[in-house]
């Protein structure tokens, strides 16, 4: 008994510290499934999760940090994740942009997605209509807005079977770019 009471006060007090202590809440990383970006050059495949390092990535053709994965894509092209200087030392599993890539990630409703290739814009509101486009070359519904991009470029939106103009997307596309 007398070995109980001074186990007693131990663990009391250890129970009151650990109450008192402030507590700490894991922060649940954001999963960033709203949108993403490639730009497929004839050899090379440039994969964002972010669109400002897309947007820079456009406008001087790098990023802060510039991944090339040990594979390649269908076509033989050599995939490059394009990340934020922060996203430099995360696991590939904790990237968005690689998640995507590898199918593993849900996209968020809504999602916008864009693809450079061959000086074509493409723009997506749905993941599987752009997973569909890469595997194919083009979209296979789709509604061109002649002009009406960067430089005078058409703009293609990738749509469902007999869905009308994409105000939305186009909107956001412009937004996105400023326009």
């Amino acid at each position: 008994m007398s070995v109980l009471k001074p186990l007693s006060a131990v663990l009391l007090a250890a129970t009151l510290a650990a109450c008192a202590a402030p507590m700490q809440v894991a922060k649940s990383e954001s999963p960033n499934n709203e949108d993403w970006y490639q730009v497929r050059s004839e050899t090379q495949v440039f994969v964002f999760d972010d669109l400002q390092v897309f947007k820079d990535f456009l406008a001087t053709g790098t990023a802060p940090v510039l991944r090339t994965l040990e594979e390649k894509d269908p076509a033989g092209q050599e995939l490059i994740l394009a990340l934020r200087a922060e996203d430099q030392g995360k696991a590939l599993d904790k990237i968005a942009a690689y998640r995507f890539l590898k199918m593993s990630q849900v996209p968020a409703h809504p999602f916008y997605g864009e693809v450079r290739q061959e000086g074509n814009i493409y723009v997506f509101k749905r993941y599987g209509d752009m997973m569909d486009m890469i595997k194919l070359g083009e979209p296979i519904f789709r509604y061109s807005d002649i002009g009406s991009g960067p430089q005078g470029k058409t703009v293609t939106y990738g749509l469902m079977k007999e869905e009308g103009r994409p105000d939305s997307t186009i909107d956001q596309f412009k937004k996105n770019h400023m326009m």
